[in-house]
């Protein structure tokens, strides 16, 4: 059985590395006077376009005494420009049968459209009107202002076990900005003024700042030509921006906290200090936790979960751009105390830091991640998300095409390795979230 279940796997592995290299993505790049990069990777596979802006900004890139800027922009962007109407932006997409949204998070800020292949010229316009001349206003910034501070209320504050990223964060970290959360404090919203709000959109919403990803089904020429059309005048930032070289120190030792919280049940959450994405460590520790926490046979779910020590148990990998954390997080059953949930969650940690992955469940868990990486080439918005980051981090685009040689050559032995490197309680926050 076992020989059989191997042979499969090595057969599974066989076609999707067929697959990948038959399927590198293909793409034109180039960089306009003004320093706004573009990507361009046609498909016409489907009558549909992305057009994506990443701009290289999150909050990492804030003040201190001034955090949240970054997700407040988010929602200044839809607010419209000089020739869009407030209120229309998301209206005049919709109704040309496009989607379009954003998100942000530590490291960058990213916008997209899905548009109907006839639309580009549209979607291009739109994206340079409020790069160029957004409606960043007196009347829009208190809007958002409101916006921001009462989605944190709704979405942190008042939700069961809603703080613990913003509560790992100030402990795992002391002097990298990774040690606030993204949506910011509300108070610093509140109080920034209406130039210091103006002087981050002139700083960093700017071409020398953005990759331009157009995805899709379009002719090169045209869009090109329309790109030098609708970006090409917008002037260079000139502003300085803030880019963290702040190395941050060894935790010297487990931080231990307990949070008291409106909830029912004991949550034990933790976080380590992981790699930075791009890393071999980064492309392993993918691998430990699809170990813990991919599939029915997962350590996780099968010695924890399906005990009924927990009721939900994972751990999240975030690949930040700078060594950022990795996420623990477990909520107990009924009756189970969060010591219970500790001490089965330390003693898969152990296993993985003592013991070599068994060769089954090691294939089973690379054939699923590179399955995942080769799933991912057929997806327009993840081929531009990739094209975007790779780009924006690295300088290098053409790392979307390398995934599948970074997971096929990891070993067990990288796993435990990278595990004793990683999961020591020297290295990491622990926080207990009990009923008040």
């Amino acid at each position: 059985m076992k020989k059989t279940v191997i042979l499969f796997l090595l057969l599974l592995f066989a076609g999707i590395m067929a697959m990948g290299q038959q399927g590198n993505i293909k793409f034109t790049e180039y960089e306009l006077p003004n320093g706004l990069h573009v990507i361009l990777h046609q498909d016409h596979a489907t009558p549909n376009v992305i057009v994506s802006l990443m701009y290289h900004v999150g909050s990492k890139n804030e003040d201190p005494e001034r955090t949240g800027f970054a997700h407040l922009f988010e929602h200044l962007m839809f607010e419209g420009s000089e020739y869009i109407e407030r209120g229309e932006y998301m209206k005049i997409v919709q109704s040309s049968g496009g989607e379009l949204n954003a998100n942000t998070w530590f490291d960058r800020t990213f916008y997209f459209e899905m548009m109907p292949s006839n639309q580009l010229e549209l979607a291009l316009w739109m994206e340079a009107e409020r790069m160029l001349h957004g409606k960043v206003d007196s009347v829009g910034v208190t809007t958002q202002k409101g916006v921001v501070i009462e989605e944190k209320k709704q979405g942190m504050d008042n939700r069961p076990y809603g703080t613990f990223i913003e509560e790992l964060g100030k402990r795992l970290f002391t002097v990298h900005p990774y040690r606030w959360y993204v949506i910011g404090s509300p108070e610093h919203i509140q109080n920034s003024s209406f130039e210091d709000v103006y002087n981050f959109y002139k700083t960093y919403y700017v071409p020398n700042n953005c990759v331009l990803v157009i995805a899709g089904d379009f002719e090169e020429a045209k869009a090109q030509e329309w790109v030098q059309k609708y970006f090409g005048d917008i002037p260079k930032g000139t502003n300085a921006i803030n880019r963290p070289t702040v190395v941050e120190p060894p935790l010297q030792g487990e931080v231990r906290d307990v949070i008291y919280d409106k909830i029912q049940l004991p949550g034990v959450f933790m976080a380590y200090r992981g790699p930075a994405m791009g890393t071999k460590d980064a492309y392993v520790m993918d691998l430990l936790c699809a170990v813990l926490t991919s599939g029915k046979s997962a350590r996780f779910k099968s010695n924890i979960t399906d005990k009924g020590i927990t009721l939900e148990s994972t751990v999240i990998n975030m690949e930040f751009e700078n060594p950022g954390p990795l996420y623990v997080l477990a909520i107990a059953n009924v009756g189970k105390t969060a010591e219970e949930v500790e001490e089965a969650l330390n003693i898969e940690f152990e296993k993985l830091r003592n013991e070599l992955v068994s060769e089954d469940e090691f294939q089973m868990v690379k054939v699923a991640k590179e399955f995942e990486v080769a799933s991912g080439r057929t997806s327009l918005f993840m081929i531009a998300e990739q094209l975007s980051s790779f780009h924006t981090y690295f300088k290098d685009a053409g790392m979307i095409n390398k995934q599948l040689e970074n997971y096929s050559s990891i070993t067990r032995e990288d796993l435990k390795n990278t595990a004793i490197k990683y999961f020591n309680k020297d290295n990491r926050v622990v926080l207990y979230y009990l009923p008040e």
